[in-house]
């Protein structure tokens, strides 16, 4: 007899989000700016959640561009 089997099949592995997908500041926004720094420490400093973040919040830019 064989083991039962307690899936359906093998896990699907989804790509990351390319970075270029990524906000991008508008030009002499100082918010956009601030947001875009604190982004480029946190991926350097390895928090992923602060670069979602920072990402999410530059999207919903009070002035509602970037």
């Amino acid at each position: 007899m064989t083991d039962p089997r307690t899936y359906p099949s093998d896990p699907v592995e989804l790509p990351l989000r390319p970075p270029d997908l990524e906000p991008t500041p508008v030009d002499g926004c100082a918010g956009c700016a601030e947001l875009a720094n604190v982004r480029d420490r946190a991926r350097a400093g390895g928090d992923w959640t602060t670069v979602a973040d920072c990402n999410v919040l530059m999207r919903r830019h009070p002035e509602g561009h970037g």
